[in-house]
């Protein structure tokens, strides 16, 4: 709690003048300030300028109220001049506006950055993409957290549910009112119908209701006066309507006020009031009977009966009724009939329910649960930076058995995963991720990590491009830049080609703290690099030991696909490459035709790719003239491996098939597109591997039969072999889980 409030919070809403969320969010600000929070707000301006500066909270005012391209470069400007000189730690956007300008500052500055969800918004024309809900949450409401699942598919984790909390000592049934009584010229001894709201098109439809009721209610109740508290873009017709009726009852029976910044007078002047959302809540403070009603729906007569509701749409009516002229009077009509005794026992219900469920302390403190949920999140054990979120099943593999081992050492390890596609990695593996390529988030979350983890892969290369290669190796760099202990993992190391990537290779690599590897051929390109060899070991790739799905799952697939699960099966795992050749696909036709033919096989094309393998796949189906599958659904690396287990041979062209596969013990011939996947084949002792440029129909075909025929004997060396593997790989995660230990320690 106390390195939560060292942060400086800055509150961005569209304007402060007088409404439910500007109120919410300068009662929050009090509150946060009583609790030791320096906050700042920021907004278009308004009555409650005056009111936070009283507070001693400071405003700075930008356009955060319009759409139009040039005020909102201005704001855009005067916000981020305002982030810098005031240092903050924490901006929290209130209103689609001020969060979609908030949103484009926090990809280049550092800052956390939250949300309030006080309405629902109109999703449509595009909108949709242009609503920025930050990092965390808080909806003020449990429909709204569903509004905000349903409609923008925010993480339910992320999303804090709070209330309306109330000012209860202002907003009491002993707070003065004289002061108005006398401005107003409002009689002591009438009784008050009080109406309080921001009065614009989109919520001031219960303000025109009651103008049209209010010469039959005046008839039938003559010692009433009608109250109407707010300013907004129909302030104009509304007073146009108050003067006709005025005029026709032949006195002021309606008093309209304009905006006002001491609404608690109004609220605790009134005998029967009518409202919605935080209106409601202030009266029912007050003890006062109220009417809830709205543009978004009807409930009416607040009581024990209607709470349930009036909870599940923090009392703003949505999917409610409608407000009509007749609900409207009848209710009114009820309240001013009614004997003191049932209006008391009203009044009494209201206070107790804000005392027991809407107090501003509950408010402020779900708010700080946010912010240290949002601040916690840039605190990680480990992060860690691969090809993930590309939809490669083996690099998905990788990054799953890395995140068990680990947990396996650390049950409570938090793990922030470094991935192109941040929200299917959140979903597929259940920890926090970020966009790789948003530099100034990743920077921050590294710099508050204990270690770096460059992890599973070949990600030290430059066969595929230079890019890559400078890529993870100024992960590494930014790491160390950060003073974060750095582990290579279960890497594959080279092939690096260009001497200038060499160099820069053996450098970055000495910086890490550990080295492990996933095979003997990426030992001899780091000795052959020059690297300092004393921290580095060969160990496993962390694929092996991933716990594959149920063997039921995997017949329960295979039967889904009509495959005979009776018959023996070669699983088919290829891909395209650019050394391939136009008569690839011919060549594999025929040799798996041939074997296929041979020894009764069933073929069963798994890409592990998708789509990038489909086409290749069903291209030498095709061409092959028997009876195949091509499995096209996009299965987990646990689920993948379960259905490789089914096998009785498999052709690999993608690393993590033959890894996959030496995982089950299911005898593999491997064509070899890159030196990795002779290397990783040797370690596995499933060295049967093709070299694609000189691979023909006969080599092909060999290389299978040899396995067919001495199958038992590879079956039983891999059966032997799986088990070591699977030890190797706890001993990179306990490497990783001791570094961070000692940095925790302070050791590091």
């Amino acid at each position: 709690m106390e390195e939560i409030k060292n942060k400086k919070i800055l509150m961005a809403l569209m304007s402060f003048s007088i409404g439910g969320a500007e109120t919410h969010v300068l009662e929050l600000s009090a509150e946060l300030k009583k609790k030791g929070f320096d906050v700042v707000l920021i907004s278009g301006g308004g009555e409650y300028e005056e009111v936070s500066n009283a507070l001693g909270i400071k405003h700075y005012k930008a356009p955060l109220y319009t759409k139009k391209p040039f005020e909102m470069l201005k704001s855009l400007k005067i916000l981020r001049h305002v982030i810098k000189k005031e240092k903050i730690d924490i901006v929290h956007a209130h209103g689609r506006i001020p969060a979609f300008l908030c949103g484009i500052l926090h990809k280049t500055m550092d800052f956390i950055f939250v949300t309030t969800a006080h309405w629902v918004f109109n999703t449509g024309h595009g909108l949709k993409y242009l609503t920025d809900w930050g990092e965390k949450t808080v909806a003020v409401s449990e429909d709204i957290k569903t509004y905000l699942m349903d409609n923008y598919g925010t993480n339910a984790m992320d999303i804090f549910v709070t209330i309306n909390g109330i000012d209860t000592e202002k907003f009491s049934p002993q707070a003065d009112y004289s002061s108005v009584l006398e401005e107003f010229s409002l009689s002591p001894d009438s009784r008050k119908v009080v109406y309080i709201s921001r009065l614009d098109e989109d919520r001031a439809e219960v303000a025109f209701r009651l103008l049209n009721i209010a010469e039959e209610i005046y008839n039938s109740f003559p010692d009433i006066e009608i109250v109407i508290v707010g300013s907004g873009n129909v302030f104009g017709k509304i007073k146009e309507q108050t003067e006709a009726v005025n005029k026709r009852v032949g006195k002021r029976l309606v008093t309209l006020t304009g905006g006002r910044t001491d609404v608690y007078k109004f609220a605790a002047m009134s005998d029967v009031f009518i409202g919605v959302s935080r209106s409601a809540l202030e009266a029912m403070s007050c003890a006062k009977p109220v009417i809830v009603a709205g543009n978004e729906g009807y409930i009416g007569i607040f009581n024990e009966e209607q709470l349930p509701v009036c909870i599940d749409t923090n009392f703003c009516c949505r999917g409610c009724k409608l407000s009509t002229d007749d609900r409207l009077k009848k209710d009114l009509s009820a309240l001013l009939s009614m004997d003191k005794a049932e209006l008391l026992k009203l009044s009494e219900y209201s206070r107790d329910t804000i005392l027991k469920n809407y107090s501003l302390s509950k408010m402020a403190d779900d708010n700080i649960r946010m912010y240290k949920a949002a601040a916690d999140d840039y605190k990680y054990d480990a992060v860690i930076s691969g090809y993930y979120g590309f939809g490669n099943s083996g690099d998905e593999a990788l990054l799953c058995g890395i995140i068990q081992n680990l947990k396996k050492q650390k049950e409570d390890i938090k793990i922030c995963v470094l991935s192109k596609s941040p929200e299917k990695t959140k979903k597929e593996h259940h920890v926090h991720s970020v966009n790789r390529y948003n530099y100034c988030k990743v920077k921050k979350i590294i710099k508050s990590s204990r270690l770096f983890i460059s992890g599973g892969g070949s990600l030290i290369q430059d066969v595929t491009s230079s890019k890559s290669l400078w890529y993870y190796t100024s992960m590494i760099k930014l790491a160390k830049k950060c003073s974060v202990p750095v582990m290579v993992y279960a890497n594959g190391i080279g092939p690096v080609l260009k001497e200038s990537n060499r160099k820069r290779t053996k450098e970055v690599l000495d910086l890490a703290e550990k080295i492990t590897l996933r095979e003997d051929g990426s030992y001899d390109e780091l000795l052959a690099l020059g690297t300092n060899m004393e921290k580095v070991e060969v160990t496993a790739d962390p694929a092996l030991s991933l716990v594959p799905e149920s063997e039921e799952f995997a017949l329960e697939i295979l039967n889904n696909e009509g495959i005979d699960t009776d018959k023996k099966c070669i699983g088919i795992c290829v891909r395209k490459w650019k050394e391939q050749g136009e008569g690839f696909s011919q060549v594999c036709a025929e040799a798996l035709k041939d074997i296929c033919t041979e020894f009764d096989l069933f073929p069963v094309f798994l890409p592990l790719k998708q789509p990038d393998d489909l086409e290749i796949s069903y291209e030498i189906g095709e061409k092959m003239n028997i009876p195949h599958r091509v499995i096209c659904r996009r299965f987990s690396p646990r689920e993948i491996i379960a259905i490789a287990g089914k096998m009785d041979i498999m052709l690999c062209m993608r690393l993590h098939a033959l890894i996959y596969a030496a995982k089950m013990a299911v005898p593999t011939v491997n064509i070899s597109y890159d030196p990795k996947v002779v290397n990783i084949a040797k370690y596995l002792g499933v060295d049967r591997s093709i070299d694609l440029k000189s691979m023909t129909k006969e080599k092909l075909y060999n290389e299978l039969k040899n396995v067919m025929e001495n199958y038992d004997e590879i079956k039983s060396g891999l059966l032997s072999n799986s088990k070591t593997f699977e030890e190797k790989t706890q001993r990179d995660a306990r490497f990783a889980i001791e570094i961070i230990k000692r940095r925790q320690k302070g050791g590091i």
